[in-house]
């Protein structure tokens, strides 16, 4: 185990706060340690009911200078519950309420050196209530079989982390018929 002997606050922004902590290992050493402080996300397989493909969004994303084709997610405010959250992004997002919704589990993306956990859901399609997106997005909505996500995860198209876990969640729990 690693014991706090000092910290530093570095940065506190809207999305991340970022520390530096010096830690006293086992042996006697210190060790620095930087650790990007997240809330944590949600990200959800929603299947249309009608002809069985799952909703995706294709947006850009800053940090990549491209568009990337992923699973609905978002991220969770504040103590906000990830049930809560997985409902509200797939009206923002995607327009239609989440129904018979299975948790699946979670992924934790970075762990040597973030906090944020991701919480997966699988979620069948509700009622449609009109998409309400946030100011700063810009989203396509597309639909796809369980066999055409695995294939662009296999031909490099789809890359996003979160979007590969929770596919293979679907997959293994037989949720992608």
């Amino acid at each position: 185990m690693e014991k706090k002997a000092r910290r530093e606050e570095i940065y506190q922004g809207k999305v991340i706060h970022v520390v530096r902590d010096d830690v006293l290992l086992d042996d006697g050493k210190v060790a620095i340690r930087e650790v990007v402080k997240h809330n944590g996300g949600v990200c959800v397989a929603l299947k249309d009911h009608d002809d069985g493909k799952f909703f995706m969004v294709r947006q850009y994303r800053y940090c990549f200078k491209r568009k990337m084709l992923e699973f609905c997610a978002g991220k969770l405010e504040k103590d906000e519950e990830p049930l809560a959250a997985i409902k509200r992004e797939c009206e923002e997002e995607l327009g239609y309420q989440a129904e018979k919704i299975q948790y699946l589990g979670e992924m934790i993306p970075t762990c040597g050196y973030s906090t944020e956990i991701i919480y997966l859901y699988y979620a069948e399609m509700g009622e449609a209530v009109g998409q309400h997106l946030d100011d700063d997005e810009s989203i396509e909505i597309r639909k796809y079989s369980a066999k055409e996500i695995e294939d662009m995860v296999r031909n490099g198209t789809i890359k996003d982390g979160k979007t590969i876990c929770l596919l293979y969640h679907v997959m293994m729990e037989g949720l992608d018929d």
